[in-house]
């Protein structure tokens, strides 16, 4: 049996200490600390939103910093900022005032590039951020804006807001040391627009009744009658009596006119030209009602151009639909709208006209320091019915609904 050869290792020193020293791992660096301000000025209201970085929070409300964030930490995280920020902004065009507070949200990403994420998943703390709505109304053509912020934390002393207004913006500045931010309007502000006119409907001429004549011709007539029935004379002959009664009617006739309404007279509507000049306006006059906050001048405003249970239906739908998804607060303002009329016939069940239509609706709301777009396609079956003289929307069934 073969002896075993011995086996050395031969290490060259000389190429051992030329090697380069192995690079240190240094940890993560820390997250860059965020906190920003957005000022939306949309129609009849203000929306107030503000930033800070997970971490930041975690530490001013002695929470445990730790990588991931799981969805009972969120939630803990987002109820402590909550619990203390309500009264941190008033905002104000005379001056201030505390408005909705809507509350604390997670939020993914980095501001002005937030990202979606799924609702109880966990996030990486170091991409997380805290995030404040408030909203208050805004008066027509105001002179200036009033902002006062008091939510400085962690040893913050500057707040930097981005003021947006139409599609233009500028960059504000609230400081701890100073009480109360002005930025003056100029003029900056669009005047809110009319709403689209609507044809009307005109009415038929009234009726006209000469009340003098009715009255000599009636009495006329009781004095015939009760000559006959008395069987008396008429005075001067049945031929002047005659004569003298019609000759009274004629000349009162001008006298005591009274014009009786006969209401209003829809035309027909047989062209689908014809009925896209109605349709149009009144479906572009429902996203407008929803240029207002209130509830009571929602309504008011459809009321114009809708009537009967769809007033209900449409408040309901069109407040869904203008929403963003999840987002308290964000209406997207139309800013783009159009319709088409493919068919029209006349309205089986009474006064008015079917149609058979299609209308595409774009608009945008600011978010968190960047833009959504929001474009619907709608195919639907509009009847438009004369309601007290003026052109209604009575029914809309939508057979069809996509986003672009």
């Amino acid at each position: 049996m073969p002896g075993l050869q011995a086996q050395s290792l031969q290490l060259d020193a000389s190429k051992i200490l030329s090697q380069p020293l192995p690079v240190a791992v240094s940890p993560s660096a820390a997250a860059e600390a965020i906190f920003q301000g957005y000022l939306y000025l949309e129609p009849n209201q203000m929306r107030f939103e503000v930033l800070y970085d997970a971490t930041t929070v975690l530490s001013w409300a002695k929470l445990p910093v730790t990588p991931q964030l799981d969805a009972a930490q969120q939630k803990t995280l987002a109820a402590a900022l909550a619990a203390k920020a309500e009264d941190w902004c008033r905002l104000g065009t005379t001056q201030v005032s505390q408005g909705t507070f809507l509350g604390a949200s997670i939020i993914k990403g980095k501001p002005g590039a937030t990202l979606p994420f799924d609702e109880g998943s966990s996030l990486p703390t170091r991409e997380a951020m805290v995030g404040l709505i408030w909203e208050f109304p805004l008066p027509p053509m105001p002179e200036e804006i009033l902002i006062q912020w008091t939510g400085y934390i962690q040893g913050q002393k500057v707040l930097p807001i981005r003021l947006f207004y139409g599609v233009k913006s500028e960059s504000v500045e609230a400081a701890i040391g100073v009480p109360l931010l002005k930025w003056s309007v100029k003029g900056k502000l669009p005047m809110p627009g009319p709403l689209a006119a609507v044809p009307r409907i005109a009415s038929l001429p009234p009726w006209q009744l000469p009340l003098a004549s009715i009255i000599w011709a009636s009495a006329g007539l009781i004095f015939f009658l009760w000559v006959k029935m008395g069987r008396h004379r008429l005075p001067g002959g049945a031929v002047a009596f005659f004569g003298a009664w019609l000759l009274g009617a004629v000349l009162t006739w001008p006298f005591l006119v009274i014009q009786v309404p006969r209401g209003p007279a829809a035309p027909p509507v047989k062209t689908t030209a014809e009925a896209e000049v109605i349709l149009s306006p009144l479906l572009r006059n429902v996203y407008r009602a929803f240029d207002y906050r209130s509830e009571s001048d929602i309504y008011d405003t459809l009321a114009r151009s809708v009537d009967g249970e769809l007033l209900r239906q449409l408040y309901l739908e069109t407040l869904q639909a203008l929403t963003l998804e999840g987002r308290e607060g964000t209406r997207v303002t139309i800013t783009e709208f159009s319709a088409e009329v493919m068919a029209v016939k006349d309205n089986p069940a009474g006064a008015g006209f079917v149609t058979d239509c299609q209308w595409t609706a774009l608009g945008t709301v600011g978010h968190w320091g960047h833009a959504h777009t929001r474009v619907n396609r709608y195919t639907a079956q509009v009847t438009v019915s004369p309601v007290k003289a003026e052109w209604k929307i009575i029914k809309l069934e939508v057979r069809e609904a996509r986003r672009i």
